[in-house]
């Protein structure tokens, strides 16, 4: 689904950033340690690193997370945030599930995002097709690109996204469009800079009302004032009318399909109800996670 990758040049790190010092005020090692280090590290022609790594001082992860701050990429290390493990470009940012992730958005910025779009619905397919793991991650890689991102669960009948972020739901997006909140129920995520989540809030009785009447242009104008990026999480598309809303409303859309769970009906769904329409569909992930 994923052809070609961007090229990203992260900023060089200053000279008090360097990889001894970085782990040092981490607590990793000591100043004695350093001396060990270079000592191995000229004798055996190794990066410091690898040095440090081999006598034991540290680990793979703590270089990698070293790294990673010299960088300024965002990586948590496990618990860190009191996030899901279905984060896996927050915290396995360098496995094979990750990178798909990346390349997905990639994809996005230079086909899409770079022509001044802001708005993208995640369609599932069907339901289990893995749109609300699509939209957590790839809201993910957004923040990490430094792009100020907002990730909206309009999954107004099986809501994940707070589960995954570990927010309180009491308050969200049907309160907003209630007219019964306003933008502070939008949450910072305190541990993945850039990144502000709208959990769904209050179930309501008539979804696919409230989205209709209530998610309308004002709102998205008022909304992209304030963020680069804005991911919408929809409901299973099969089942629930909504996600045609989201879809129209959303300058584009990508679907969501799972091997062994979506069937080439629930497909046509979506390619006939959208068909004649304003919606844009840009593209179809098959998600194997």
């Amino acid at each position: 689904m994923i052809t070609t990758l961007t090229n990203i040049q992260p900023q060089t790190a200053a000279a008090d950033d360097s990889i001894g010092n970085l782990l040092m005020r981490a607590g990793k090692i000591s100043v004695p340690d350093v001396a060990k280090i270079i000592a191995l590290q000229q004798s055996d022609s190794l990066r410091f690193g690898e040095a440090a790594i081999k006598l034991g001082l540290v680990t793979d992860d703590d270089i990698r997370r070293i790294l990673a701050d010299q960088f300024d990429f965002t990586y948590l290390l496990p618990g860190e945030g009191g996030y899901s493990s279905e984060l896996v470009c927050a915290y396995r940012p360098f496995t094979q599930p990750a990178e798909k992730i990346r390349v997905l958005r990639n994809q996005l910025m230079s086909r899409w995002f770079s022509h001044g779009k802001k708005t993208l619905s995640i369609l599932g397919a069907n339901s289990g097709a893995g749109a609300s793991y699509v939209a957590a991650n790839l809201a993910v890689t957004y923040a990490q690109l430094g792009q100020r991102t907002l990730l909206i669960d309009a999954n107004l009948h099986n809501p994940r996204q707070h589960e995954i972020f570990n927010l309180n739901n009491h308050a969200g997006l049907t309160s907003l469009l209630a007219g019964r909140g306003d933008l502070t129920s939008i949450v910072k995520m305190d541990a993945l800079a850039g990144l502000s989540v709208l959990p769904s809030g209050a179930l309501p009785p008539n979804p696919a009302e409230l989205i209709a009447r209530g998610l309308n242009a004002k709102l998205l104008n008022e909304l992209s004032q304030h963020f680069d990026t804005i991911l919408f999480d929809t409901p299973a598309f099969n089942i629930h009318a909504e996600s045609a809303s989201l879809a129209i409303i959303s300058e584009a859309s990508i679907i969501v399909a799972r091997q062994d769970s979506t069937r080439h009906r629930d497909l046509e769904l979506i390619r006939n109800t959208l068909n004649g329409t304003s919606a844009h569909l840009i593209g179809t992930v098959f998600n194997e996670a």
